[in-house]
Parts: C-alpha cells; sequence; structure tokens
C-alpha cells in the first residue's frame, strides 16, 4: 500500500503544488487513541525538516469526512493557520485524507512559559477566530439548546450528584437566551491543546480539525488552551504553576480586545466551556476523557473561588 500512495502522491503533485520529482521519504506514525487509532504519513521531499504532505490513514470514512469538510471550511477563512486540505477517498480498502503539511513542532508549553510566547499564542487565536467569525444572523436557532440545555442536561445525569445538578442549575439560570444569542458565533477548533499547535520560527500552525464548529461560544478555544497548559502541572488550581498563573488574566484581556469582546462575559462562560467541552468529549464516545472532565466540573463547582481567582478575579471591569 505504501507504493500505491507514493505514487498517487507522484501523480497528484502538480495539482496539488508540490515536487513531482526528487526523493520522497516517509514517516509513518501510529496515532493510538483510547477511543479510536488511526495512521498518519508524514511526507518528506529530499530531506526536509518537515512533511510536505500528511495523509491520515482510517478503516471508515466519518471521521475523516468530518475533518475534511472541517479543513475546508477552516480553510477557506483562516489559511495562514491551518493545513491546506487536498483529497479525501478510498484507497486499497482504506480512507485516506490527504492535506498540505505545515512546518513546525508540538508545543510543549512546560518548556515555555515566557510571555512574549504566550502572547503570540493568544494573537494567533485572536486573527484565527477573526477569520472564523460569522454574522449572527446566520444561526441556525438551536444554539441555546446546542450550547447550554444539551451540556447541562448531560453533565446532570452523568451522575447522580446534587452538587452537580444544583451547578448546573446555577449556570442555566444566567445562560438565557437573549444572552447566549446576543455572544459573537465564533466556530471553534473544539480541542485545541498544546499539541494540537505547531510553532516554527515564531509561527503558528493549528492542526487536528475532527471537532470544529461543534462549539462556537468565544473563549472556548482559549479556555480550553490555557487549561490543557495549565493541567501539565496538575489537574486542579491548587497544583498550577505560578508562573503560568499570574499571565492568565493578561492573556483573556488581549483575546477579548482583539475581537471586541466583554471580559465580564467569562464569568458564566467559564463553566459553559466545561459543560461543553465535557459534552463533546462524552458524544465522540472519549469515555476517558469524559470521566476526567467530570472530575474537574466537580473540583470547580466544589472550589470556584479557587477557579474564579485564577480565570476572572485578575480581569478589568
Amino acid at each position: 500500500m505504501i507504493g500505491q500512495w507514493k505514487q498517487f502522491l507522484l501523480d497528484q503533485a502538480l495539482e496539488w503544488g508540490v515536487p513531482g520529482t526528487g526523493e520522497w521519504s516517509f514517516l509513518l506514525h501510529n496515532n493510538y487513541q483510547p477511543h479510536y487509532s488511526n495512521l498518519n504519513l508524514l511526507w518528506f521531499h529530499n530531506g526536509d525538516q518537515f512533511p510536505r504532505v500528511v495523509t491520515k490513514v482510517y478503516r471508515e470514512p466519518r471521521i475523516l469526512e468530518r475533518e475534511f469538510e472541517n479543513l475546508k471550511q477552516a480553510f477557506s477563512r483562516a489559511p495562514k493557520w491551518v493545513p491546506k486540505p487536498l483529497y479525501l477517498g478510498s484507497q486499497g480498502g482504506f480512507w485516506t485524507l490527504w492535506m498540505e503539511g505545515v512546518p513546525g513542532l508540538p508545543f510543549h508549553a512546560a518548556h515555555d512559559y515566557a510571555p512574549a510566547t504566550l502572547r503570540s499564542m493568544v494573537e494567533m487565536l485572536i486573527s484565527m477566530h477573526a477569520g472564523l467569525r460569522q454574522p449572527l444572523e446566520k444561526s441556525d436557532g438551536n444554539r441555546y439548546r446546542r450550547s447550554v440545555l444539551s451540556p447541562l442536561e448531560m453533565l446532570a445525569q452523568f451522575e447522580d450528584s446534587d452538587l452537580i445538578r444544583e451547578g448546573c442549575a446555577r449556570i442555566a439560570a444566567g445562560a438565557t437566551v437573549d444572552w447566549i444569542n446576543s455572544l459573537p458565533m465564533i466556530p471553534q477548533h473544539g480541542d485545541l491543546f498544546a499539541g494540537n499547535l505547531l510553532r516554527y520560527r515564531r509561527k503558528w500552525h493549528v492542526i487536528d480539525w475532527e471537532s470544529f464548529g461543534a462549539v462556537d461560544l468565544p473563549f472556548y478555544d482559549l479556555f480550553t488552551l490555557l487549561l490543557s497548559l495549565l493541567r501539565a502541572g496538575g489537574e486542579f488550581p491548587e497544583q498550577w504553576d505560578r508562573s503560568l498563573l499570574r499571565q492568565v488574566p493578561a492573556l483573556i484581556e488581549c483575546y477579548a480586545r482583539g475581537l471586541g469582546l466583554s471580559s465580564a462575559d467569562v464569568r458564566l462562560l467559564l463553566p459553559l466551556t466545561l459543560a461543553n467541552w465535557f459534552h463533546l468529549q462524552w458524544s465522540d464516545g472519549r469515555h476517558q476523557f469524559t470521566v476526567r472532565m467530570f472530575a474537574t466540573i466537580r473540583h470547580y463547582f466544589e472550589n470556584s473561588d479557587a477557579w474564579e481567582a485564577v480565570f476572572i478575579s485578575g480581569l478589568e471591569r
């Protein structure tokens, strides 16, 4: 199969704008996940440092079809940050998604909490979200159910817990239909943790777009990204890196100003992000992460002051 895929790459080289001659080599990556696994082929030309083309291989079409459509939408609006989709099809009994390779290595958060680095990361997110932003009139009318009711209902039913049910009721009381519909509609990447950011020479790219558009609440990507950085030091606020904690309010303010958002909305959008993150993982069958997120949300409701001290107390009013 590798030979057939390499020949397909050569046959498409002119159309895709990649070299049709020279030496092409590949690196095979087994992308194992508890809920599903796929193979990634990273295609290098003439010993380049970074792949020119990437192929995702999977036995079923559903996940790759979703990512291909997501990539087309995201690339059309924010091409500076998104890999260009090239082809989706069935080849030799497998489904393959081909996309352009992008330069960069995964961002290892634990090694770089420099303010300039984190600010450039948030500025990238601002620019990407500005391109992805949609007019409110494009809302399908189901935003309140999708963003508030469904996540909170699933969360309240996941385990027999008065604490969780009461917390969900408080969020629902504040997150009214009018408030939700007043928020800008920005389709989010949906899985923006540090490992899905590639960095090269102060430039960023974002990979793995399977969950794009499942959530359109502003701040969602920012909160999930910040949490992925913070949780490198431990699950809960009392364990988080102090040097990173001191930067969080400024990063949230930077994002809010860059997109003309109100930082006052953070008080409700933080727990809604946790609920939507939980719901998205549960809907995708990621049981282990769902259980982990439920523990995080329980801790949030039990220690809301500690969470607000990180994400809310330092914000300008």
